[in-house]
């Protein structure tokens, strides 16, 4: 790089004046060339005007036209003239030319009076005819001699252009000098700051020109530099430390898949080589490509057992893609956190507000059912009177007492399945289910009721598809508690509606929404309406909503209840489509 700049210091300045002088020197050339030639020519000129004056003075009538003829032939040889030439149509007269192999080249040419030039190879021939006589004279000039003479009268320009050659070489050595000595120091030391990466040391070159100024700038732009490196260092230092110190687990990977980096908790929650780790490793990798291929944020729960005593470990996963400040995907990001313990609470609460509810339902159970056993013994008592009478004419009441006695008996037995429903629910079987084929088979079992009822039931659709990862059967369950109660709260007739809905705009669940134009539940009450046994009717158990609750929170679901005394009651419960929490 040091002769480089010298180089494109030097040789345009150098080719810039050579080419100056050299086109200077031809130009010259060129100009005395062309003032010699027309000089040449218009002195032949001048001379074939003069000989043809003399003829004419000779040929006056004074004298013989043969010894006018000899005359002007004695005149110029004494005269001694270079060049001349007079011929007439047989033969040369007289020759002065050296070269006579060019003259009768020019005697076949066809020639006007006069005067005029004619231009052979590299001579040029200026003539007059003499029409009485019918002579030509002519004078042949040699180019090749004239460049001769312009070069001799040009030495002394060369000589010139030669020294000032060296004095303007002299001149671009200081220029180039004074020009790369301090753009060499600047590249010098930029070599030096890529290669020791020091940005401290800074150039000294005190001149008042535009090379101080970039000297000036350029320490300036090394301050700058060095204060953001000393920031980025410190920044990325933070960074490292934070994604050192998370509790959560880090992975993140480019647009195919492969992992770029791993935060320390990661790694350290997947360094045992365990086979239930491996299937871990595995599923964390698989919702990365999910994620990839889908375009979309995936957050689920995996369970597993931890391979030391059957205990179960739970990690929650959010994978979502990296997305440049140009919008450009470049990867995708797996965070996770270890909820073990959090489960483990979770579960212990779930287990004590199950307790805790029990006991409330045992309270419940026992008020419920002490009013149906005394009024089935106060039936049975009278019953027993009566059929000792042996009195036909009491049959009739005797049947009106027993038909009483069996439905007692019937609301016993539904209070009882509805509490079995809710203690015990049995554990959720996810499937991607058609939830539109679950409504439809819900329907027909609940159809007969609405046209007893005189009920409407409508049904839109505005999902492009209703599958979601649910329990199939209580799913089913779950339409038919809530179409009963939306039937009951409609006994004069009404209109159902059922609407199906994209939750979110990533279509993460499934909105379901049943909207009667029923008797509605009061404010006081509609925050009750989940708690167990609470009803507002007369043959309710009040664990209708309650079963409906908690299989939708088993199914990773959502419910909400909207509500309007004589204007209706909207029940919206929600799915996942992929599974997940809501």
């Amino acid at each position: 790089m040091k002769n480089d700049i010298e180089k494109k210091i030097l040789i345009p300045f150098i080719i810039i004046l050579m080419a100056s002088i050299l086109i200077i020197v031809i130009a010259s050339f060129v100009n005395g060339y062309n003032l010699l030639l027309d000089n040449s020519i218009n002195n032949s000129y001048d001379n074939l005007k003069e000989m043809i004056y003399i003829i004419e003075r000779l040929n006056n009538g004074t004298i013989d036209e043969n010894d006018a003829k000899a005359s002007v032939i004695n005149y110029y040889e004494d005269l001694g003239k270079n060049n001349l030439i007079i011929f007439n149509d047989d033969e040369i007269i007289l020759n002065t030319v050296q070269n006579n192999n060019i003259i009768g080249d020019f005697m076949n040419e066809e020639l006007d009076n006069g005067p005029k030039s004619i231009t052979l190879g590299s001579y040029i021939f200026t003539y007059q005819k003499y029409e009485k006589w019918n002579w030509v004279f002519s004078y042949c000039l040699d180019t090749d001699d004239l460049y001769s003479e312009v070069m001799d009268s040009q030495n002394y320009i060369i000589l010139i252009a030669i020294i000032a050659v060296l004095i303007n070489l002299q001149a671009l050595i200081f220029a180039k000098n004074n020009i790369s000595e301090p753009i060499k120091m600047l590249a010098e030391h930029c070599d030096k700051i890529v290669a020791d990466g020091i940005y401290k040391e800074r150039i000294e070159i005190n001149r008042n020109d535009e090379i101080g100024i970039l000297s000036n700038t350029f320490n300036n732009v090394l301050d700058t530099v060095q204060n953001n490196t000393d920031r980025l260092i410190e920044a990325t230092k933070f960074n490292e430390d934070i994604l050192r110190n998370i509790s959560a687990g880090i992975i993140t990977a480019d647009q195919y898949g492969c992992i770029l980096s791993i935060n320390q908790t990661a790694e350290d929650f997947l360094t045992p080589e365990a086979e239930k780790i491996n299937l871990v490793k595995e599923y964390l990798h698989k919702q990365i490509m999910e994620t990839l291929n889908t375009k979309m944020k995936i957050n689920k729960i995996l369970a597993f057992d931890d391979g030391h005593g059957g205990n179960k470990k739970y990690i929650d996963v959010t994978t979502s893609l990296l997305i440049g400040g140009d919008g450009s995907i470049s990867g995708a990001i797996c965070n996770f956190n270890d909820i073990t313990e959090r489960k483990r609470i979770e579960n212990s609460m779930s287990t004590l507000d199950r307790l805790t509810t029990i006991g409330q339902f045992a309270s419940g159970i026992a008020h419920e059912v002490r009013n149906p056993l005394a009024g089935m013994k106060t039936s049975i008592q009278v019953l027993k009177n009566r059929l000792c009478k042996e009195d036909k004419e009491m049959n009739v009441s005797n049947k009106k007492l027993l038909d009483g006695v069996l439905f007692e008996i019937d609301r016993l037995n539904y209070l009882t399945t509805d509490l079995l429903d809710f203690a015990k629910p049995r554990m959720s079987n996810f499937e991607k289910t058609d939830l539109m084929d679950v409504l439809d088979k819900t329907l027909n079992l609940m159809g007969e009721a609405a046209k007893k009822n005189n009920i409407e039931i409508n049904i839109k659709n505005n999902c492009g598809k209703t599958i979601a990862y649910v329990d199939r059967a209580q799913a089913e369950q779950i339409f038919i508690n809530v179409i009963k109660n939306a039937l009951n709260a409609m006994d004069k007739g009404g209109t159902l509606h059922i609407i199906f809905n994209n939750c979110t705009e990533n279509e993460e669940f499934i909105e379901i929404i049943f909207h009667d134009n029923g008797c509605g539940i009061p404010p006081k009450d509609l925050s009750k309406v989940f708690n167990p046994f609470f009803t507002t009717g007369s043959q309710g158990t009040g664990l209708g909503l309650s079963v409906v609750y908690e299989l939708v929170i088993g199914n990773q679901g959502g419910i909400d209840i909207q509500s309007a005394v004589n204007e209706g009651t909207k029940v919206i419960i929600r799915f996942p489509i992929n599974g997940g929490s809501k």
